[in-house]
């Protein structure tokens, strides 16, 4: 399983278009920009940046998962096994 529970890239990157968005929209309007023109610049940027999260989080939740590490053999005598290979030792 993953280190992270689901959506949290996502979430965090709705997060992040939001703030973007306001920045443009307020950096747009402070260049002289008409509101509607900024506003649209803002919803452009708020959609690109969301496109962008989602396809992050996509890719994170449909990446197989990590193989755990391999083990070393057993060894038979550590095993207290009793084999034809290992047979037990007269009493």
């Amino acid at each position: 399983m993953n280190a992270i529970p689901p959506f949290t890239i996502a979430r965090y990157g709705v997060y992040a278009a939001l703030a973007m968005a306001i920045a443009a929209a307020w950096l747009g309007t402070r260049a002289g920009y008409p509101f509607d023109q900024a506003l649209m610049r803002a919803i452009f940027t708020f959609v690109l940046v969301t496109a962008v999260a989602f396809g992050a989080e996509a890719v994170i939740l449909t990446s197989p998962p990590k193989a755990p590490p391999p083990q070393p053999p057993a060894d038979p005598a550590e095993s207290g096994s009793d084999t034809s290979d290992n047979p037990a030792p007269d009493a």
